[in-house]
């Protein structure tokens, strides 16, 4: 029962972080758009060390309200990858 929680809350961190990605490519693709996740695959590990440093930056800062510093870190982070992805389109790099 101790190892259910941080799991979940592991796995519930990740859907915060990465569903918006994914959820911008696949759209992406919908608007046939060519190759939109050619760069999920450093977009993603990218978002997770980002979001990781982040919370420990902000911790070590002494910042109160963990669990609010911390939800916070994960959407805008998560906002950025999906403003990564976006521009992309435009830019077909």
């Amino acid at each position: 029962m101790s190892v259910l929680l941080p799991v979940s809350v592991a796995l519930i961190a990740l859907c915060i972080l990465w569903l918006p990605t994914y959820s911008a490519v696949l759209l992406l693709k919908g608007l046939g758009v060519p190759r939109a996740g050619a760069g999920l695959r450093v977009i993603l590990p990218a978002q997770l060390l980002a979001a990781i440093g982040l919370v420990l930056l902000a911790n070590a800062l002494g910042l109160g309200n963990p669990a609010g510093y911390t939800l916070a870190i994960l959407l805008l982070v998560s906002l950025a990858g999906v403003a990564i992805v976006w521009r992309r389109r435009h830019t077909g790099v």
